[in-house]
C-alpha cells in the first residue's frame, strides 16, 4: 500500500502544480502585456493547456541543461533556470494555438513574473518542493557525502526545538488550532505534550547547555561579568568558551547534528551553530560551506524564501500599525533599528534554511539532530507571546514540522523518534524602564556616590544571535570559495548586508560587545528578562553583603524597596546565600525565614528556593541577584525593552515543555541538566521495544494493509450492528465506524454491495458499468465530502471520511422495498434522501463539526462539486487543445 499512497500523492501534487501554474499564467497575462491569450478559445482551457506544456518542455529540457550548469554554481543555476523558463514560454507559444509571447526579452520579463505569482500561490496553498527535481538532486548529493555511520536497526532522534515557546502557549496554540499537525500526531500517533521546569537562568544558553551536555553550571545569565578575566561575556559572542566548559565529548548530538543553534552538544556536524561559527577545525568548516551550498542550489527554494522574507516584512509593518492604531499594551516601537527585517530573517530565512539543513541531514542517516527555530521567540519579545501576532508564526512552522515528519516517514533510511521541545518560555508585561521611567541602571546609579561608573549591558538572547550565524556561514562560505565567480560576489554583498542589520540592532539596543582585552570598571548591570545581575569592583571576588554596605550605604535598601523589584538575592558575612523581600528574607542554606518568605509569590516556594541556591552556587554570579515583581495580573518587568522576556522566574518563563510519543514519560524537573538524560535514553533504542512497550497505535495507511483490512471483515459481529444502527441515522454508529481502523474493509463492502443492489434494482438486471459507475461515485463524493469538511476545519484524514460514508451507505437497503411496484419510486427517494443525511451526520460526526460548520457541510460540498465540474471541463478542453496543437505543430493533424 506503500507505492499506491506515494502514487496518489503525487498525483495530488501534480494536479494541484498544474492548477497553481495555470492560475500563475492567467495573473501573468492580466498584469502583463507581452505575454497574453487571443481570445479566440476558452481562456481558462488554453491556460490548463499552456502550463501542461509548460511542465512538458521544462521536464525533458531542464535536467540536462541544469546538471550542465551545476559546477558553477547556484548563481548560475538560479539565472540559468529563469532563462529555461522563458526558453520554455517561447516553445509553449509556438506549438499551442491562442496562446501568444511578443518577443524573447516578454519571455524573460513573463517568466520572472510567472515565477513570482506561482511562489505566492504555493506558499499560500503550503505546497512544498519536497518531491521536485531539485529537492532530488540536492538530496542526492548530499547523501554523496555521508558523515554518518549508519545503523538502520536503532533508532534515531530528531528534536526540533521551538525557542521560547512556554508548555501553556503551545497548548493554548494547539486547541486553537494554530498547530494542526501537532493536533493530528497526537490524536493519530498518541503524541502527548509534557511540562517541565526549566530552572535558573531561563535563557538560551544555559538551557541548550542543560539539554545537550547535562550541565550548565556557573552560566549566571546570557550576559555576565567574569571578574577573573576582567570582562564581559556575552552567550552569543562566547559560544565557543562557554560549549568548551560544559562539553564532555558525550553531549546528545555525538555523532550527530546541530543546525541553527546555541551549543554544539558534541555534534560531528554543525551548521548555524554558535559554538562552532569561529574556531571549528577546516574540516568542519568545509561541510558547512558545502550544506549551505547544497540548499541555495534549488533556485525555486531561493526564491520561494525571498518572497516569503519580504512578505513577512510587510506583514510585521501590518501588524505593528494594526497594533499602534488599536493602542494595545503593553507595546514597543517595532518600526525602529530594521525590527521588521529582522524579524524576516528569524521567521523566515532560518525556519526555511534549517529545515532544508535538517532534511539533508535526515535522508544521510544521521543518528541524532538537533535544530532550533527563533523566529516564536523573536516575535513574541516584540509583541508579546499572547499575540495573535506571535501564534501565527507557530502555524507557519507547523509546515515545517510537517515536512520533516514526512521526510522521516518517506525518505529516512533509518526509523526515527520526533520529538518537540522548548528551551524555556515567555513572561509579559510592561519594561522596568516603561513602568518607572528609568532603567534599573539608571536607578542604581541614582544611588551611587557621584562620578560613580556604571555600565549597563543586557538584552542578546533573541533574532540578532540567528541573523549573527547566518552572517558567519557567509563568511565561511566566501572562505571556501562557494558558489561559482558571480556566486562569491552575491555572497560578499549579501554578508554585508547581513552584518549591517546586525550592527545597527546591538547598537539600537545598547549591547556591549566585549573585547578580550577589555576591562570593565565601577558598576555592571547585566540584564537578563526580568532577572540581573550586578556586580561591583571593590574586589576581584564575589562581595557580601556588608562589604556594599559600607561601600555603598543605601543602595541595597533602596533596591529592595523598590516596586518593581521583587526579590534581590546577596550572600552574608559567612557567604551564604539570602534573599531578600520587601517584609521578609530567606536563608538559601538554612531555609529560614524571617517574616513573609519572599519566593511565595513565584509559585513552588522551595522549587524557586533551591534554583535560586543553585543559581548562588555559581563562581561567577552577580554580588546582587535581582528579580522583578510578579505583578498580580501575572505579568513581569523586563530589565531590558522587550515586552516578551525571560531570564528569571515568574510566570511562563520557566514552563518549557517536550512533545513526544506516549512511550515514556518526563518527571518532575528543577532544571534544563535534568532533559539531557531523559533525551538521551531515547538514542539508539530498537524500535520493537518501543512497540512492545505501548498499544500500538493504527496510521492511516496502516489501516489500507491487508492483515488490518482482512482482520476488519471477520469482525462481522461488530461491522454489521454498525451497519444496521446507520440505518437509524445513529451518530454514535458513524463515529465509532469512522475512528475504528478495522472497519475500513467492511465500509468498502457495504459500498460495493449497495452499489450493486442500486444498480440491479435501477437496471432490473445485473450491470457491471452501472455496479461500477455507482461505487466510482461514492469515491468522488466521498472526496468532495472530505475537502468540504477540511475547509470547515474537520480534523479527519481521507481513510477516516470513507469509513464514515462507506457505513452511511447502508441505507441503501431500503431500496429493496422497491421490488414492491406500488412502493419503488417512493423506496427509491426514501432510501436517497437517507443516504444523504446518513452522509451528512457521518461526516459531521467524523470530522468532528458543530454548530455551523455542521449546517454549512452540504453547501460547501455542492459548490465544490459545481467548481470540480468546471476545472474537469477546463482540463478535458486543455486536454483537447494540448493534442491538437502538437499534432498540427508536428504535421500528425488528420485531414
Amino acid at each position: 500500500m506503500n507505492s499506491l499512497h506515494s502514487l496518489a500523492r503525487q498525483l495530488f501534487r501534480f494536479l494541484v502544480v498544474w492548477l497553481v501554474d495555470g492560475i500563475s499564467l492567467l495573473f501573468t497575462a492580466a498584469i502583463f502585456p507581452g505575454i497574453g491569450f487571443d481570445g479566440t478559445r476558452n481562456i481558462f482551457a488554453v491556460a490548463a493547456s499552456a502550463a501542461f506544456l509548460l511542465g512538458i518542455v521544462n521536464f525533458l529540457i531542464r535536467p540536462v541543461i541544469l546538471l550542465l550548469a551545476l559546477p558553477f554554481g547556484f548563481i548560475a543555476i538560479f539565472f540559468v533556470g529563469f532563462f529555461l523558463n522563458a526558453i520554455a514560454l517561447i516553445i509553449t507559444s509556438n506549438l499551442l494555438q491562442g496562446f501568444y509571447v511578443n518577443s524573447w526579452l516578454d519571455a524573460f520579463l513573463g517568466s520572472l513574473l510567472l515565477a513570482l505569482f506561482n511562489t505566492i500561490l504555493t506558499s499560500v496553498i503550503a505546497i512544498d518542493d519536497d518531491d521536485s527535481f531539485y529537492q532530488a538532486i540536492t538530496e542526492r548529493l548530499a547523501k554523496r557525502e555521508n558523515f554518518f555511520a549508519l545503523d538502520a536497526q536503532t533508532q534515531g532522534i530528531i528534536m526540533m526545538e521551538i525557542d521560547g515557546l512556554s508548555f501553556h502557549h503551545i497548548k493554548k496554540a494547539i486547541a486553537d488550532g494554530w498547530m494542526p499537525t501537532l493536533k493530528q500526531m497526537m490524536e493519530k500517533q498518541g503524541y502527548v505534550l509534557s511540562r517541565f521546569d526549566c530552572g535558573l537562568p531561563s535563557q538560551t544558553s544555559a538551557c541548550q547547555a542543560g539539554i545537550m551536555f547535562g550541565n550548565n553550571f556557573d552560566i549566571p545569565a546570557f550576559r555576565w561579568y567574569d571578574k577573573d578575566l576582567g570582562r564581559l561575556i556575552v552567550s552569543g559572542h562566547d559560544a565557543p568558551l562557554i560549549n568548551s566548559r560544559v562539553a564532555t565529548g558525550s553531549g546528545l548530538m555525538r555523532e550527530g547534528s546541530s543546525v541553527n543553534n546555541m551549543m554544539n552538544g558534541d555534534a560531528r556536524v554543525s551548521v548555524l551553530t554558535l559554538a562552532d561559527l569561529f574556531q571549528a577545525p577546516e574540516e568542519q568548516q568545509r561541510r558547512r560551506a558545502q550544506d549551505f551550498y547544497l540548499v541555495l542550489l534549488n533556485p525555486y527554494f531561493l526564491l520561494r524564501t525571498l518572497v516569503l522574507y519580504f512578505g513577512d516584512i510587510v506583514r510585521e509593518l501590518y501588524e505593528a500599525t494594526r497594533q499602534q492604531i488599536r493602542r494595545e499594551a503593553p507595546r514597543l516601537n517595532r518600526f525602529a533599528h530594521f525590527y521588521p527585517f529582522i524579524r524576516a530573517a528569524t521567521t523566515v530565512l532560518m525556519r526555511d534554511i534549517s529545515a532544508a539543513l535538517t532534511t539533508l541531514d535526515i535522508v544521510r542517516g544521521t543518528p541524532s539532530l538537533y535544530v532550533t527555530w527563533p523566529g516564536y521567540d523573536e516575535v513574541a519579545h516584540h509583541s508579546g507571546p499572547w499575540t495573535r501576532d506571535a501564534f501565527h508564526t507557530l502555524r507557519q512552522y507547523d509546515h515545517v514540522i510537517r515536512r520533516i515528519r514526512d521526510t522521516i516517514e518517506h525518505k529516512a533510511p533509518r526509523p526515527y523518534e520526533l520529538l518537540i521541545l522548548s528551551d524555556h518560555g515567555q513572561s509579559y508585561g510592561w519594561t522596568f524602564q516603561q513602568r518607572y521611567g528609568k532603567s534599573l541602571k539608571e536607578f542604581i546609579e541614582e544611588h551611587l556616590p557621584q562620578g560613580t561608573n556604571v555600565t549597563q549591558s543586557s538584552g542578546g538572547d533573541d533574532g540578532l544571535t540567528s541573523v549573527s550565524a547566518m552572517a558567519s556561514e557567509l563568511d565561511n562560505m566566501q572562505a571556501q570559495n562557494m558558489g561559482g565567480r558571480v556566486g562569491k560576489r552575491v555572497i560578499r554583498g549579501a554578508k554585508r548586508v547581513v552584518h549591517r542589520g546586525v550592527k545597527e540592532g546591538e547598537r539600537a539596543n545598547n549591547r556591549i560587545i566585549p573585547s578580550p582585552n577589555e576591562k570593565m570598571s565601577g558598576v555592571v548591570v547585566c540584564g537578563s528578562g526580568n532577572l540581573a545581575q550586578v556586580y561591583f569592583d571593590l574586589a576581584a571576588r564575589r562581595l557580601t553583603l556588608q562589604e556594599l554596605n559600607n561601600a555603598y550605604p543605601g543602595v541595597m535598601d533602596a533596591l529592595v524597596k523598590h516596586e518593581g523589584i521583587g526579590l534581590v538575592m546577596a550572600y552574608n558575612e559567612t557567604g551564604e546565600p539570602m534573599v531578600f523581600g520587601k517584609k521578609g528574607a530567606r536563608n538559601l542554606i538554612t531555609n529560614d525565614v524571617t517574616g513573609d518568605d519572599p519566593l511565595t509569590l513565584y509559585g513552588d516556594a522551595n522549587l524557586r528556593a533551591a534554583q535560586l541556591k543553585r543559581l548562588a552556587e555559581f563562581p561567577h554570579n552577580g554580588d546582587l541577584t535581582i528579580i522583578s515583581t510578579f505583578y498580580p495580573d501575572g505579568t513581569v518587568a523586563a530589565m531590558e525593552e522587550l515586552v516578551g522576556n525571560h531570564g528569571g522566574f515568574g510566570g511562563e518563563q520557566t514552563d518549557a515543555f517536550i512533545f513526544h510519543p506516549q512511550t515514556f514519560s518526563i518527571p518532575e524537573t528543577s532544571n534544563s541538566a535534568d532533559v539531557f538524560h531523559i533525551l538521551n535514553a531515547r538514542r539508539g533504542v530498537i524500535p520493537e521495544k518501543i512497540e512492545a512497550a505501548a498499544t500500538p497505535v493504527l496510521r492511516a495507511r496502516d489501516a489500507w494493509s491487508l492483515s488490518v483490512l482482512w482482520r476488519g471483515l471477520r469482525r462481522v459481529s461488530t461491522w454489521l450492528p454498525l451497519a444496521a444502527r446507520s440505518i437509524v441515522l445513529d451518530r454514535s454508529a458513524f463515529r465509532q465506524s469512522a475512528f475504528n481502523p478495522y472497519m475500513t474493509a467492511p465500509a468498502v463492502l457495504i459500498a460495493l454491495l449497495t452499489s450493486l443492489l442500486a444498480a440491479w434494482i435501477a437496471r432490473g438486471e445485473f450491470n457491471v458499468v452501472e455496479w461500477l459507475t455507482r461505487f466510482a461515485a461514492w469515491l468522488v463524493g466521498t472526496l468532495f465530502v472530505f475537502a468540504a469538511a477540511r475547509l470547515l476545519r474537520g480534523k479527519a484524514d481521507f481513510t477516516t471520511t470513507l469509513r464514515a460514508t462507506g457505513f452511511a451507505q447502508s441505507g441503501y437497503v431500503i431500496e429493496l422495498f422497491a421490488l414492491i411496484e406500488p412502493l419503488a419510486a417512493l423506496a427509491r427517494s426514501a432510501a436517497f434522501l437517507l443516504v444523504i443525511l446518513a452522509t451528512w451526520f457521518a461526516a459531521s460526526e467524523a470530522h468532528k463539526l458543530r454548530g455551523w460548520r455542521t449546517l454549512l457541510l452540504p453547501v460547501v460540498v455542492l459548490l465544490i462539486a459545481l467548481a470540480s465540474a468546471f476545472i474537469l471541463n477546463i482540463l478535458i478542453n486543455s486536454t483537447q487543445i494540448t493534442l491538437d496543437s502538437l499534432m498540427g505543430a508536428f504535421g500528425l493533424q488528420p485531414r
